[in-house]
């Protein structure tokens, strides 16, 4: 037997966390078209701003697109002429008002077809000076600057020069790093204590912040993921990386500390067996945090008690009667 080891107003617990970043901080650069990369600007790590070309992709499909526009537009003022040409017509009763109501329908489907093509060269990424300059036929472009999104760091780089990309590809992808995520995982038996809003911190570097979610399900390792969003103060966390974190009040006003060899798991639970006259006796308790060797507990114990750390094996057999 060993005497139990308290920690008076002992309040935090350290557990293991993986760092995320926050989807809504997080934007992908893809092809716009199908082309060939012309140019590479920026790779993997580099910070960006907002606008910052990335690279620069080329394609016949862009100098199509600029020909329909073209074409639409012809069509858009021809249309309108017409109108005007049936309206002045019609007031002097020469055309019939169905006549004139066909120019109308014709100049609003020329029309149509016109912001159309406009709105499929802005989603190609081509500016308002081109797009007026490709109606007006006075210069074409073949290839498309790649502006950032956001401004952050490029985290991923699926341009090379000279590859051919197809539409949708994956060129960029990039990532403001603060604040971001811990996706920390808990017990169960410590998530029940847990709840939004509680601070959170890093040891080891000057990142906190607080709990934002805590999982409603259980793993198969009986834990339960807990999410929180902290500060990247420093850029000392780094995306994937396995921290610890601290939540704060979390074990209440006293836990205790024991070797792991004296914790049993039993029906879903943990107990450690505690000294009485003339044997043992079972006592559940909750795991707030564990190490290789020793477990931060809490339980109803008076400070005074002696647990079994030797032939715990054997008195589970007894207790279960085997």
């Amino acid at each position: 037997t060993a005497p139990l080891v308290a920690h008076a107003g002992a309040v935090t617990v350290s557990l293991p966390a993986r760092v995320t970043i926050p989807h809504n901080q997080e934007r992908l650069v893809a092809a716009p078209m199908a082309g060939i990369v012309s140019e590479v600007r920026v790779a993997t790590g580099d910070t960006v701003k907002v606008g910052q070309t990335l690279g620069v992709l080329r394609g016949e499909s862009l100098i199509d697109a600029q020909k329909d526009i073209a074409q639409a537009a012809v069509q858009a003022r021809l249309a309108e002429e017409s109108v005007h040409r049936d309206e002045a017509l019609f007031k002097e009763g020469i055309i019939p008002e169905s006549r004139l109501q066909n120019s109308r329908a014709n100049q609003a489907q020329a029309a149509a077809v016109l912001n159309e093509r406009r709105a499929w060269l802005s989603l190609m990424g081509l500016g308002q000076g081109a797009i007026k300059a490709a109606e007006r036929r006075e210069r074409l472009t073949d290839s498309i600057a790649l502006a950032s999104p956001i401004s952050g760091v490029v985290l991923e780089q699926g341009a090379v020069i000279g590859a051919r990309m197809d539409t949708a590809g994956m060129l960029f992808k990039v990532g403001r790093l603060d604040p971001l995520w811990l996706e920390i995982q808990a017990p169960a038996e410590m998530a029940a204590r847990v709840k939004t809003g509680q601070q959170v911190s890093v040891p080891g570097t000057d990142a906190t912040g607080q709990v934002i979610s805590v999982g409603r399900s259980v793993s198969e390792a009986q834990t339960v993921p807990i999410r929180a969003r902290v500060s990247n103060r420093g850029n000392l966390l780094r995306l994937n990386q396995t921290v610890s974190a601290r939540i704060e009040g979390v074990a209440g006003d006293k836990q205790w500390r024991v070797p792991v060899k004296a914790i049993v798991r039993q029906a879903g639970q943990n107990w450690v067996f505690v000294e009485r006259p003339g044997g043992f006796e079972p006592e559940q308790v909750k795991v707030l945090s564990q190490s290789a060797e020793w477990a931060a507990i809490d339980g109803r114990f008076s400070g005074e008690e002696k647990i079994a750390i030797e032939g715990v094996a054997a008195l589970k057999a007894a207790w279960q009667g085997e």
